[in-house]
């Protein structure tokens, strides 16, 4: 049945004659040269635009919104952890303990050395003090001896007493004001030594907030509100700063990261709604929302990540957790797209993406091979995204491979046969 009707559809393009000659040939040698000879008899067609939209459709995997390494910032033995995979946590909730006896102990040591530079600035502000009083005594004893060298000064002059005793209280007079320079002098000194003690009692408090501040640390709160997804450390370990001893989840909102084709990104949009079905729960819809489009495609794939976001609702045994295989999809907006027979596509000897098209309505005429880009597949047709236009015309069957510029003749059942 296959080989009659094939002989029908090339004999519909022919003349009688034709028909008649082709019939008459006997088989062998000659006849395949005469194969070779004759024009090529093509089914032509002409390409139309169509409005379609498609569901894309993309897979996933869930994860939490926001993943967390709870860290320990103290050094020392873990005491107490009181949590396990799979267990909720709060904000603020101590999950874990670790041995504080040391820093107790550098503490105490710490809050001792303060008070011995506590006692230094009071030692500093006593001796500071006694300069103090002593630069008054010295100045009231200069301000006599002032007096006391003016009176003599005077009655040396009257030749009352002798100018010796004149000299002499002049003299005390300078090294008094000699001596009122050195006790002040010494009060600056007492002055600077109470600020190098108080600096040295602020710098050890500083130390004590220090070891405060790491002791609370051996309290080891949750950050957020939380799942533990892994428990990496046991009651009994010695943890260092930095070490890992749980990782956190932030179910709240459930992520899915999804990556399109970069022909895809004008039909997704920032808050787009999209459905997402979970292999996990088969029976279950679930609506989610496109939260983010990440800037930078992948060089080679020309894949472009996309995240979606859904609120996570609460399912028969629990909540929806990470991992789990999510199938994504939407509707494409419709647009105009030509779509020709897959068959149009496997007339090139090469066997590439290759189209021939023809010009003119002349019954033979030459054909050019035209290569194309494809998208989707669909029911024996194929999208053509580039290299053909409406309204050109392309060959759809061949009786033979074609080459470009080859000459055809169009049979009776092409479209633009009139």
């Amino acid at each position: 049945m296959g080989i009659l009707l094939g002989s029908l559809w090339l004999t519909m393009g022919c003349t009688p004659a034709e028909r008649d000659s082709a019939q008459a040939q006997p088989s062998g040698r000659g006849r395949s040269q005469e194969d070779g000879d004759r024009t090529v008899i093509v089914d032509v067609a002409i390409a139309e635009a169509q409005n379609r939209s498609r569901d894309l459709n993309y897979s996933g995997t869930t994860q939490p919104l926001r993943r967390v390494s709870l860290r320990a910032r103290s050094d020392g033995q873990l005491l107490h952890l009181n949590a396990d995979v799979g267990d909720p946590v709060f904000q603020g909730q101590v999950i874990a303990e670790i041995e504080d006896t040391l820093l107790l102990s550098e503490l105490a040591g710490a809050e001792s050395e303060v008070s011995v530079r506590q006692s230094e600035v009071e030692e500093a502000r006593n001796e500071s003090i006694e300069a103090q009083f002593r630069v008054e005594e010295i100045r009231a004893e200069l301000e006599q001896a002032q007096v006391d060298s003016r009176r003599l000064k005077d009655l040396a002059a009257q030749g009352a007493v002798p100018r010796r005793d004149a000299e002499l209280a002049q003299t005390r007079v300078r090294t008094l004001e000699q001596q009122l320079r050195s006790a002040q002098e010494q009060v600056r000194i007492r002055d600077r030594a109470i600020t190098s003690a108080q600096q040295r009692v602020g710098a050890q408090e500083a130390l004590v907030d220090g070891v405060r501040q790491r002791l609370s640390y051996t309290d080891v709160p949750s950050p957020l509100n939380a799942v533990v997804l892994e428990r990496l450390l046991e009651p009994g370990d010695i943890v260092q700063t930095g070490d890992i001893i749980l990782e956190l989840g932030d179910f709240s909102e459930v992520e899915v990261r999804i990556e399109i084709p970069d022909r895809d990104r004008s039909q997704i949009s920032l808050g787009q709604s999209v459905d997402v079905r979970l292999d996990a729960f088969p029976n279950q819809a679930f609506s989610g929302q496109v939260s983010r489009i990440f800037p930078n495609a992948d060089p080679v794939a020309r894949l472009i990540p996309v995240q979606i976001t859904l609120r996570n609702p609460q399912v028969p045994d629990g909540q929806l957790g990470g991992g789990l295989l999510a199938r994504v999809s939407l509707t494409s907006s419709s647009q105009q797209v030509v779509t020709v027979p897959e068959r149009a596509l496997e007339l090139s000897a090469t066997g590439s993406d290759t189209m021939f098209i023809i010009e003119g309505n002349d019954n033979e005429t030459t054909v050019s091979a035209r290569p194309v880009e494809l998208g989707e597949r669909e029911d024996d047709e194929v999208e053509i995204l580039n290299g053909l236009a409406p309204g050109e015309q392309f060959i759809v069957r061949s009786d033979r491979p074609l080459q470009d510029g080859q000459t055809v003749r169009r049979s009776f059942l092409s479209e633009n046969n009139q």
